[in-house]
């Protein structure tokens, strides 16, 4: 897999540039990239985009959410896809997603979104998935330590394609 470096758009033919120099031509492309990598510059457009479009990109925005994935020795939590965790203001909400439900692997995803998300990137590994399990045990008070955890960040690392994050989430818990 390479980084698309450069799209230029000829009369007949389009070229997509990856970062190491190779060219793919085509009669025409469709280009889809995560809102992160257009509002970074990442992809050098020839012509350049149009102004309605740059001024359309400067005006999109998107949410900030943090994952924290935990593997566990067994499962211990009931057979649905989601768990739901209700604070006592919209600032501390998450949930929890059952991995297990999909592959079978004793795994679940903490997720918190919105600025409690960037605030929680702030806290120590330790402290993270300590609050984590805090969350975890308001739920189930017998729930087990996690043999292994991961951490993705999306407040400082909003540049990630998402489908990278998930492949790289299931084989860095799951391995």
């Amino acid at each position: 897999m390479s980084r698309v470096a450069k799209i230029s758009n000829g009369p007949n033919k389009v070229m997509v540039t990856v970062e190491d120099g190779t060219g793919f031509i085509a009669d025409a492309a469709i280009i889809t990239v995560p809102l992160g990598i257009l509002k970074a510059n990442l992809i050098h457009f020839e012509p350049k985009l149009p102004q309605w479009k740059v001024d359309a990109i400067s005006d999109l925005g998107f949410g900030s959410e943090n994952k924290i994935a935990m593997q566990f020795d067994r499962v211990f939590w009931p057979d649905v896809e989601l768990l739901g965790v209700v604070a006592p203001t919209s600032y501390a909400c998450g949930y929890f997603l059952n991995l297990h439900k999909a592959t079978g692997h004793p795994v679940l995803v903490y997720m918190a979104a919105g600025r409690f998300a960037c605030d929680l990137e702030k806290l120590s590994d330790e402290s993270a998935a300590n609050f984590v399990m805090l969350q975890l045990k308001k739920m189930f008070p017998n729930a087990t330590e996690p043999v292994n955890f991961a951490w993705f960040l999306h407040c400082s690392y909003y540049l990630f394609h998402v489908s990278f994050l998930n492949s790289v989430l299931m084989s860095k818990v799951i391995n």
